[in-house]
């Protein structure tokens, strides 16, 4: 039975799904770790490296020292694109020689306050060091960080993660959409480039030599 090491003045962050609160997590999280009065305090990172995630359909980030329940794991065709856009990306890092592909990998953005996110994509560009990192973590954002929406994401809470990627250093955030077949490429100047269902996804900047014909993509 998974176990939580957590402790119990920890602030942990609610979501919204369909515009009501959702607790069910929360109040399990909570019968675990008990009910002290103790004001909460912020979690560091090490402390959420030794977190160990419930076996209950969510995924968690640690959002300025918070424990934040993210979103439900994603199901089809969130987890298809997913690892058939990664595949692709991975194709043209063998090709080039340039740069890793990870795939929910937790990216460390900021020890204080501690912000661990999980983009659904990591494109490393750069060496990037993970060992000797609270749970293995790449240390920064990955210059491209990529992420496959689903209906539980909120609008607020993506444009928080995107500001964070590019606190920390990222060139560039995708945001795909599969219900509205685009990929979205932002900047870090804030500049972005919608890519729509027909056309060719490319990025020659930081992705010389990478096409893809987003018909194929949202097909597969």
């Amino acid at each position: 039975m998974r176990r939580f090491i957590l402790l119990p003045d920890i602030s942990i962050g609610p979501f919204l799904q369909g515009g009501m609160l959702v607790t069910t997590v929360m109040t399990k999280i909570r019968a675990r770790i008990g009910t002290d009065p103790v004001p909460p305090r912020p979690m560091t990172v090490e402390e959420y490296a030794r977190f160990e995630e419930p076996e209950d359909g969510y995924k968690y980030e640690l959002v300025r020292g918070v424990l934040m329940v993210q979103e439900p794991s994603p199901g089809y065709p969130h987890g298809s694109l997913q690892a058939d856009l990664a595949w692709r990306l991975g194709n043209w890092v063998r090709q080039t020689g340039r740069g890793k592909v990870a795939v929910d990998m937790g990216c460390i953005i900021r020890m204080t306050p501690a912000t661990v996110r999980g983009p659904d994509i990591c494109i490393f560009l750069e060496p990037v060091s993970w060992e000797n990192t609270p749970g293995n973590w790449a240390q920064g954002a990955p210059e491209i960080a990529i992420e496959v929406l689903s209906p539980s994401n909120r609008p607020g809470a993506m444009r928080e993660k995107m500001r964070d990627y590019f606190e920390a250093g990222a060139l560039r955030v995708w945001m795909v959409d599969p219900k509205t077949r685009t990929v979205t490429i932002h900047r870090a100047d804030g500049s972005k480039t919608i890519f729509r269902d027909g056309d060719r996804l490319e990025d020659p900047e930081v992705l010389p030599g990478f096409e893809l014909e987003l018909e194929e993509l949202f097909e597969g």
